[in-house]
């Protein structure tokens, strides 16, 4: 059962409490562990295909190989089209949490419309491959009813401090930054450039 299932039962999203939504991200993350885990042990294994392929001098045998490390190189494409849904579902499933939150806390306006149709538009917009993590945003954005606040980014699950290790992989993938030792170091004083209960999206 999907997480937009989970929402689909007999009750409008505002019969649900924070709490209840926040126990299904909490299964959403540990599917994303497997996810990864499944990811990182393809990766390896496409590693040592091409390895061997290299080792072998066989013309048959290297046919063989150069056709499973093709096999394996679609399951990783699958698996980071996987991931990227994912990620779609549990930003929706956040933003939802964070929304029931506010709510609770006086803000009855958001929500209101919430309802079978808009959770059907969650589940095709992640679903869309198309459909990237920035672009979602835009749209949960939209469904949700309020845009997202300054501090942080709750739809996305990332705060400053989150958004800083982003910035320093960049300038890595770029050559700005040499080494990952360097990196490293750039990304850990960032995080301590400012304080982490703030940065953090609501929990």
């Amino acid at each position: 059962m999907g997480i937009f299932d989970w929402f689909k039962r007999d009750r409008k999203v505002t019969d649900y409490t924070p709490e209840e939504v926040k126990r299904e991200e909490g299964r959403l993350h540990i599917r994303e562990t497997q996810m990864i885990a499944r990811l990182e042990k393809n990766e390896v294994e496409r590693e040592a295909i091409f390895r061997r392929g290299f080792d072998v001098k066989s013309p048959v045998r290297r046919r063989i190989m150069a056709r499973k490390f093709e096999e394996k190189e679609q399951e990783l494409r699958r698996i980071e089209r996987d991931l990227s849904r994912h990620l779609k579902e549990t930003m929706a499933v956040a933003g939802i949490r964070y929304r029931l939150e506010r709510r609770a806390a006086g803000d009855s306006s958001l929500l209101r419309k919430m309802g079978g149709a808009e959770i059907e538009r969650l589940a095709d917009l992640c679903a869309d491959d198309e459909i990237d993590e920035e672009m979602f945003t835009e749209k949960l954005t939209d469904i949700l009813g309020v845009l997202a606040e300054p501090e942080g980014d709750p739809l996305s699950g990332m705060g400053t401090g989150a958004r800083s290790v982003l910035d320093v992989w960049e300038r890595m993938d770029e050559g700005v930054i040499d080494s990952v030792e360097e990196g490293f170091s750039e990304a850990q004083e960032r995080m301590q450039d400012g304080p982490a209960e703030e940065d953090s999206p609501p929990a």
